[in-house]
């Protein structure tokens, strides 16, 4: 083909010239979170984001349904959203509890937000004491069956006995002193708990060595206080979570319990989730404080606790039996 003419040439240039003029500027403010409104007048936005471990969930926004999502794709990011106020986020899914939260919206900012939804039942898997075991024939004797003590139920029963501390280390002390002319040794044990540098300053400002069941998962640190959970961010260097922030970022969450809770733990590969046990049962709480706790029950009943394994199981004990359950 014919090359263009100067004038041709031209006039692409200044084209060009007048698109990157106009665009540019627009791109940002796009980047920045501003969008056209229905008077095509540039209005900030913001937007929600959530995460989910959940597939095939239904998510809505103040009533309105926003997208199902798949099986590979399972977080939602909801934008252009109008910002100083808030909105309702609904999450659900057939055969789960519900999952809802109001977030705020700020202008130029995305708000996070973690789904928690536990099945609505629970298959159980009750851990017998007992089991059967054949006794092979002899010379003098024909086969029979015995009963004996259950692996799985001995292993769970030393599950429960355990009372070690997550920064409990143990020192040995041996003493000598003479019996009967004798020299005798007595060696021993006692924990203390010791803490990284890294949560120094936060174990002397909490008295963590006089805390109970300290626990720590990904710079989170929580223990046991009149029955009642406390949570703080220990990486003093390091920005907190999303959750710990609203209008101001607060130095410690606490889940204020109606009853005292007896044990907890943290919720398989979260941190921002604990499981409690209380007097009417075993739940899963958020440590998220933004708007209402979401809290949903594994088991109800009175005289509950529990232990997780290291599989991720959840074990139940009624001072009876144990009942085993995954999710």
């Amino acid at each position: 083909m014919p090359p263009l003419s100067r004038k041709s040439r031209l006039v692409a240039l200044w084209c060009s010239v007048l698109v990157f003029i106009v665009g540019t500027p627009l791109l940002i403010a796009y980047s920045q979170g501003y969008r056209l409104d229905d008077a095509l007048s540039l209005v900030h936005t913001g937007g929600i984001y959530i995460h989910s471990d959940m597939s095939r969930t239904r998510v809505y926004l103040d009533g309105e349904y926003v997208e199902a999502n798949g099986t590979l794709f399972k977080n939602t990011l909801i934008q252009n959203l109008r910002p100083s106020r808030t909105y309702e986020v609904w999450v659900e899914r057939d055969e789960y509890q519900s999952w809802t939260k109001e977030l705020p919206v700020k202008r130029n900012f995305v708000t996070e937000a973690a789904v928690l939804m536990l099945p609505e039942v629970f298959d159980w898997e009750e851990i017998l004491s007992t089991t059967t075991m054949n006794v092979r024939p002899t010379a003098t004797s024909t086969a029979t069956t015995t009963e004996v003590i259950a692996p799985r139920h001995q292993e769970l029963t030393e599950l429960f006995e355990e009372t070690d501390e997550q920064f409990a280390v143990t020192y040995a002390t041996t003493t000598i002193e003479l019996v009967r002319g004798r020299e005798v040794a007595t060696t021993t044990l006692y924990s203390v708990l010791e803490f990284p540098d890294w949560l120094q300053t936060l174990a002397t400002s909490t008295n963590l060595e006089e805390q109970d069941q300290v626990r720590e998962r990904d710079g989170i640190v929580t223990w046991l206080t009149d029955g009642n959970i406390h949570a703080a961010w220990g990486r003093e260097n390091d920005s907190p979570p999303y959750y710990f922030c609203n209008a101001t970022c607060t130095p410690m969450l606490t889940v204020d319990w109606a009853e005292d809770i007896t044990y907890y733990d943290f919720y398989p590969n979260r941190n921002d989730v604990v499981i409690v046990a209380g007097s009417t049962g075993i739940y899963a709480v958020e440590l998220d404080e933004r708007s209402q706790r979401n809290i949903q029950p594994f088991v109800e009943g009175s005289g509950l606790s529990f232990r997780l394994t290291k599989d991720d199981e959840l074990v139940v004990f009624d001072g009876e039996h144990y009942r085993v359950t995954t999710w």
